[in-house]
């Protein structure tokens, strides 16, 4: 599920700056959805908002399906048991569960009541049945599902009549509450067919607000309409209707009228330059991953003297810049600032001294301090390989190289195909050093733990793995209690600091063009959009 965050947006970038700034704390929210209350929202009217892409497949946990726009669209068609505030903690969500409790903890097991009033589009109940066949597909190899670690660690689901189950899972894990609702109807996940290539056309039965009332690939529009069959508050909206096309052709649409909502990038910040700015931290950042595996870099005081020489600092101004809104430093390879548990603390400062003596240290010596370290004869040279379809990519990658090349480090930025980045040279480690975006999801412990071990995990990119980043990790999935797995999650920041294999760079600002009138919606970096309140302030017209 992470990668479906890899690329993140067009992010990074800047011109070099001589001198090391210090990163600040932002202004911006965790959410931005200009809150009103419901009697301020008018009924009826319809929300036209502005999407990148159309999606592979509509199934939102298929490994396709995940990695694309399909959740984003069809977030007011879809809900679950629990809804993510602005922090990313969470709580019940009535409308689809009248009680979820932990009744066990040896084994963990979690006791979710249904809302016997919840349907599915069609006016089928929600019932154990979806949620056995739901983890039974998402369990199975067959499947191509995109199925996080917790999901792996549910032992049994027991049904207690129609309307209530128990989740059982082998050991204790934080993430539990990504692994208690059933995502889609038992008649998706009962056959292979059905999950891999039964959404690749249509949307999935809906249990929201909303329902996809309609697909049109040739004018690149999806539209929603309330779904009849719903049974909570009615949605304020009429219709949501998603128009798919490049950011400068939305940013168009927004300024002519066409959009109530439209996506802000470095490459149309200029179109909409007089638009109504909503901005958020995005889930989104940027990284510095260093092979470990071989060569010079499996030292790890030459790791050490990397991330010590590069300046995060400007990085993040430069990410400030690129996006018109401030950034802020990514100081936790877990935790966005402002989330749930997150304790600010400095990121990575610059001291170009120090990764000298760490570089003289493992053998690397300048003559005369000036120009490559050297190591019997030969310069230290690595090579950074970067996607040629990211512009933020490219300019952060040659300011790494800038930084490096003061302590005497030559790094080769090589641009490469966008489109074969990761399959030629990320996942088989073609690499020294590279740069691009992770994202952060709630419930995501497992997910993380995945960038730094096992070793042949598929998201370990580092060529390294250790015992105590994996106990570290062990600890704080196994901690149930908000502020001790906090505290084990400080503990993890310090053992990937000293490992010295990823180093977090900046969060990704997320911005939209919003209409003015638009109320309750807009860019959020955990929180759930509450679609029942989505839309127009009162006394204004379409």
């Amino acid at each position: 599920m992470l990668l479906a965050g890899c690329f993140g947006g067009d992010e990074g970038g800047g011109d070099a700056a001589p001198q090391s700034k210090k990163p600040a704390a932002t202004s911006l929210p965790m959410a931005d959805v200009h809150p009103a209350e419901p009697s301020d929202v008018r009924d009826g009217g319809t929300l036209r908002i502005g999407i990148g892409s159309f999606p592979a497949t509509f199934n939102p946990v298929h490994t396709a399906g995940v990695a694309s726009t399909a959740p984003q669209i069809l977030a007011p068609t879809l809900g679950r048991a629990v809804r993510v505030e602005e922090d990313g903690s969470w709580a019940v969500d009535p409308d689809y569960a009248t009680d979820v409790e932990i009744t066990s903890r040896d084994p963990l097991t979690v006791r979710v009541d249904l809302n016997r009033k919840a349907v599915w589009q069609g006016g089928t109940s929600i019932t154990s049945a979806d949620m056995v066949s739901f983890v039974a597909a998402m369990q199975d190899d067959d499947y191509a599902a995109a199925t996080p670690p917790v999901i792996d660690l549910v032992d049994e689901v027991r049904p207690d009549g129609r309307f209530a189950y128990e989740v059982v899972f082998e050991e204790p894990t934080a993430d539990w509450p990504a692994a208690i609702y059933p995502a889609l109807p038992k008649a998706y996940t009962k056959s292979v067919t059905s999950f891999n290539r039964g959404l690749t056309a249509k949307a999935p039965s809906s249990n929201g607000p909303y329902l996809v009332s309609a697909i049109e690939r040739r004018t690149g529009t999806i539209t929603l309409e309330r779904n009849p069959r719903w049974w909570g508050s009615a949605p304020k909206l009429d219709s949501i209707v998603w128009r798919i096309g490049d950011e400068d052709v939305l940013a168009a649409a927004h300024v002519a009228g066409e959009l109530e909502s439209a996506p802000i990038g470095p490459a149309n910040r200029a179109t909409l330059a007089d638009s109504d700015l909503r901005a958020s931290r995005g889930s989104e950042w940027s990284h510095l991953t260093i092979n470990a595996g071989t060569g010079p870099l499996a030292d790890a005081d030459v790791r050490r003297a990397v991330l010590l020489a590069v300046d995060t600092g400007r990085i993040v101004s430069d990410t400030s810049k690129r996006y018109g809104v401030p950034a802020d430093a990514m100081d936790s390879v877990v935790l966005l600032p402002g989330q749930q548990g997150h304790r600010r603390s400095a990121a990575v400062a610059r001291d170009v001294d120090r990764a000298q003596r760490l570089l003289a240290r493992a053998g690397w010596k300048r003559k005369g301090g000036k120009g490559p370290v050297l190591r019997k004869g030969r310069p230290l040279a690595l090579t950074l390989p970067v996607p040629d379809t990211r512009s933020g990519a490219v300019d952060r990658a040659e300011s790494i190289a800038e930084d490096l090349a003061e302590v005497g480090i030559r790094v080769k930025v090589t641009k490469v195909p966008g489109a074969s980045f990761f399959d030629r040279f990320v996942i088989p480690l073609k690499f020294d050093l590279t740069t691009f975006a992770w994202s952060v999801e709630p419930f995501d412990l497992g997910d993380v733990k995945r960038l730094f071990t096992p070793i042949d995990s598929p998201l370990n990119f580092t060529g390294k793995s250790s015992k105590a980043i994996g106990r570290s990790f062990d600890r704080a999935i196994a901690q149930l209690a908000d502020d001790k797995r906090a505290a084990a999650i400080r503990e993890i920041d310090k053992v990937a600091r000293a490992q010295a294999t990823i180093m977090p760079l900046a969060v990704v600002p997320e911005v939209l063009a919003v209409d003015p009138d638009v109320r309750n919606y807009g860019p959020t970096a955990l929180q759930d959009i509450d679609w029942t309140v989505a839309g127009f302030a009162a006394g204004k017209d379409d």
